[in-house]
């Protein structure tokens, strides 16, 4: 798989646009939810994404790695959601003005979007690091259609694949025993 980087989206239009490429072009996507301690409340950002976001929810867990990123913080909590690629999304996605303000505290971390079960765009706002991983030219041609900036990094990237089909059969099975056991 071929990495490229995006260098940046010089308007609040490219990336919007961005923004509605990715929803139409892929499966789910996922953001991280961050707090400084297990007893810590989430931030009033935050909460106002996750409630927004709440009706697209796929699957969540607390994780210490997702795409381009690990962290060796153990007492930190990071809550790993995974989302629909609703286009009912769109407004909520777009209230940040560019794709490196997915950071805390005013947003969710590490807006990533995946298709056919691994991340096609991977981001790590903090460092400023954006990449699409793609063998297709078209899907970088098109980006770049947009307004994006991306150049070519380096051929036979590693992926971050989830295996959400497995995930989501584990929570289907909670929900259906939930309401299974309410009858």
């Amino acid at each position: 798989m071929n990495e490229y980087y995006v260098e940046t989206m010089k308007t609040k239009k490219i990336y919007d646009d961005f923004i509605y490429h990715m929803l139409s072009h892929s499966d789910f996507f996922s953001v991280v939810y961050y707090r400084l301690r297990k007893e810590s409340p989430l931030n009033k950002y935050l909460k106002e994404y996750k409630k927004a976001l709440r009706p697209y929810i796929l699957h969540a867990e607390n994780a210490h790695k997702w795409p381009n990123m690990e962290t060796w913080d153990k007492r930190s909590v990071y809550r790993l959601a995974f989302y629909y690629a609703d286009m009912k999304c769109y407004d909520i996605l777009t209230r940040v003005n560019d794709i490196f303000e997915w950071d805390y505290p005013r947003a969710p971390m590490d807006l990533c979007f995946y298709k056919d079960g691994y991340c096609w765009f991977a981001l790590t706002a903090h460092e400023y690091d954006a990449f699409v991983y793609t063998n297709n030219e078209k899907d970088i041609q098109e980006l770049r259609e947009l307004g994006v900036t991306v150049g070519f990094s380096e051929d036979n990237a590693r992926l971050f694949h989830y295996d959400l089909e497995k995930e989501m059969n584990h929570y289907r099975t909670k929900i259906l025993n939930k309401k299974n056991s309410s009858k």
